[in-house]
């Protein structure tokens, strides 16, 4: 029977052979799947790439165009009679690296260790006046109401003269033109179906505050305070970056008097784009002014007292007109600006209209007010952090309306229209001016030493291993650190060791030397400042690295470092009196204008800053504070005139260029793409 079995041939496999060819299949097959998602998701990464690539190009495309036809010259402040508008660039207190050090923890993955690195720079401002190049128009919509109140101021008949027919021609939009606009790129914060929600209250009543959305911070990234649970990371979750256009066009009389009132008469406020009246107690009513204004119209407006109001009533009908040039270099007169009424009857120069969104979820505020930190010492020994710093508020977006079916006279619906929104995968959008005196450091890098760690890297004669000579020998990890890196805040904190001065020059933010000093690390006792407070007096070897031309510091005598007398001179700051807190911390480069020196107006000062405005506000029915001062001795020729001037540009330095670096991501791809735009403004 051994011998049969031993001649038969096997004709079958046994299970443990087919078991081993079952799994070795099934590795043959989780390969290639494998294979093949590998190659989708990199030709999916590739496409990605190239999709963000047009769309950077698209966008630094429109930029650049826009940048190209800037219409002021390198003079600052600008000559009010050269009827040359402006340039201004506002720096939010983020900067590119503020939510990755928020976030930031000492042990974990690399992932977890720097959070939210993908985000940058979200609440810069770049506004300024363009030209169209020749051949081309800026094109915006405009209600056909203006058009016919314009025929009207200029003795022209128009085809309506009802109630109805107003309202429906102020509910009809018409296309107009210009060679020159306003216009303003800006960060904006969407809800959580990616719009803005721009209902206001029906009805005809209107409060001054109107509803404002929510931003959402929910999104969780990173364990702040180690209790297990994920936090939100402090940035919004939709965000879109947005290019609002507004034509100037001072042709157009659209101002109100008693010919066309009949155009306002009965209708909606939001329907007629009125303007709110000024409130001499009321903040938000200067704040929200306009809001209907930029609701409804392309063209670049500013708010007057009706001229058949009683000039010094308390109140009285506000109207529109038209911004020439030179009205917009009055900061006043400009898009999304205004000004603040103080408690003792004077007032606050002019200002951005910024909304901190204080409904937020997640930690958005918590991020905002660890950045902004204390302003100063020399303002007030309370640290109160400002509350206009943030975003345009979402009231100053274009809107559709509709008319209320049972009474066409008011607004039924409203809707924001959203056509200021460029691209909504947008980052960071982070502007940066160039600082020709800024000071970058010498770093050791990661091997602690000057050049390399243990070696004398010079062969110095006496031997003297990682001396400062050695700082940057080639081959070696040194670094060159400008302010926008977030190792300079460490390197420029060790008073003791003070590194040296490797060169000068680099694009930075405005007011750079305060983010750095409340550039937030995580350290095992928790987030704190490294190495300072405040703005503290510093050994003399390194408090003149603080001050350079954007710095937004000075030192005092005692090398105490404050901020910048021309911050406040210009209205970037603005303090309440009588205790001095600040109320607005809005560091900027603005082109100004000498106009507030020769406008026979004084400016009243608290401690010796100056923190109000021009008296001009006479045109809102205020009436004139009482004269302290001789006005404009700044312009009279005798004495130290420069040291009698009232006002200042914020930032007293030609900016020779701003850089402009916008990142896109694609969130099902998971890729970034990032673009920088250098605009040269010396050549202006």
């Amino acid at each position: 029977m051994t011998s049969q079995l031993k001649g038969r041939r096997r004709i079958g496999l046994t299970l443990i052979e087919v078991m081993i060819a079952t799994t070795l299949t099934l590795l043959l097959l989780l390969s290639l799947a494998q294979g093949f998602k590998s190659l989708s998701e990199t030709v999916s990464a590739g496409r990605s790439r190239l999709a963000l690539n047009d769309q950077l190009r698209g966008i630094s495309s429109l930029l650049r165009m826009d940048l190209e036809g800037i219409t002021v010259d390198s003079t600052n402040p600008q000559k009010y009679t050269a009827a040359t508008g402006y340039f201004k660039y506002y720096d939010g207190p983020l900067s590119d690296t503020s939510a990755t050090l928020f976030n930031y923890l000492q042990t974990g993955t690399v992932e977890q260790r720097v959070g939210s690195n993908r985000w940058g720079d979200i609440d810069d401002i770049l506004m300024f006046t363009s030209k169209a190049k020749d051949g081309d128009w800026f094109q915006g919509k405009v209600p056909l109401a203006l058009l016919y109140i314009n025929n009207l101021n200029k003795g022209l008949a128009v085809p309506i003269s009802t109630q109805a027919q107003w309202a429906a021609a102020w509910a009809t939009d018409v296309n107009i033109a210009s060679q020159y606009a306003e216009i303003a790129w800006f960060m904006r914060p969407l809800d959580a179906f990616g719009g803005l929600t721009a209902q206001e209250i029906t009805g005809g009543i209107y409060g001054p505050v109107p509803p404002e959305i929510e931003v959402i911070d929910s999104e969780r990234y990173v364990d702040l305070n180690g209790d297990g649970v994920l936090d939100p990371d402090g940035m919004p979750d939709k965000l879109a970056l947005c290019r609002r256009v507004l034509l100037v066009r001072p042709d157009l009389d659209i101002s109100r008097n008693a010919l066309t009132n009949q155009a306002f008469v009965g209708l909606d406020p939001q329907l007629t784009m009125s303007p709110f009246s000024w409130s001499s107690v009321n903040p938000n009513a200067g704040r929200y002014m306009m809001r209907f204004a930029y609701q409804r119209s392309d063209v670049s407006v500013r708010a007057v007292r009706s001229e058949f109001a009683a000039f010094n009533s308390a109140t009285g009908i506000m109207t529109l007109q038209t911004n020439s040039l030179s009205d917009l270099q009055l900061p006043e007169n400009r898009f999304a600006h205004y000004i603040r009424p103080l408690p003792n009857s004077s007032t606050t120069l002019p200002m951005l209209a910024l909304t901190s969104e204080s409904s937020s979820t997640g930690n958005f505020l918590a991020l905002f007010d660890e950045v902004c930190g204390a302003v100063s010492p020399a303002f007030s020994s309370v640290n109160l952090t400002p509350t206009d710093r943030g975003f345009i508020p979402a009231s100053f977006f274009r809107t559709q309306i509709t008319l209320d079916s049972t009474n066409p006279s008011r607004v039924g619906a409203s809707r924001a229209t959203l056509e200021e929104i460029v691209a909504s995968n947008v980052v960071a959008f982070d502007i940066k001016g160039y600082d020709r005196s800024v000071k970058l450091l010498a770093s050791p890098g990661a091997d602690g030493g000057w050049g390399t760690r243990g070696v004398d890297d010079d062969l110095a004669t006496p031997l003297a291993v990682d001396d400062l000579l050695e700082a940057g020998w080639p081959g070696t990890d040194d670094l060159s650190l400008s302010p926008s890196d977030p190792g300079y805040s460490r390197i420029v904190a060790l008073a003791a060791s003070a590194s040296p001065v490797s060169k000068s020059g680099a694009f930075v933010d405005i007011d750079w030397s305060r983010k750095v000093i409340n550039a937030p690390h995580r350290l095992a006792s928790g987030k704190q400042r490294i190495g300072m407070a405040g703005f503290p007096s510093l050994p003399t070897s390194i408090a003149s690295l603080w001050v350079s031309n954007l710095s937004g510091v000075q030192l005092t005598s005692t090398n105490s470092i404050e901020p910048s007398f021309s911050f406040v001179r210009s209205g970037a700051v603005s303090l309440l009196p009588p205790s001095g807190s600040p109320i607005a911390y809005q560091p900027c480069f603005d082109t100004f204008t000498d106009f507030y020196e020769s406008d026979g107006q004084v400016m009243e000062t608290v401690s010796g800053m100056i923190v109000f405005a021009r008296e001009g506000l006479i045109r809102f029915g205020e009436s004139r504070p009482p004269l302290i001062l001789v006005p404009d001795l700044g312009t009279d020729g005798l004495g130290n005139d420069d040291f009698e001037k009232e006002t200042s540009p914020p930032i007293p330095y030609f900016l020779p260029a701003i850089q402009a670096t916008i990142r896109v991501q694609d969130y099902s791809a998971g890729t970034l793409q990032q673009i920088s735009v250098v605009h040269d403004l010396t050549n202006l």
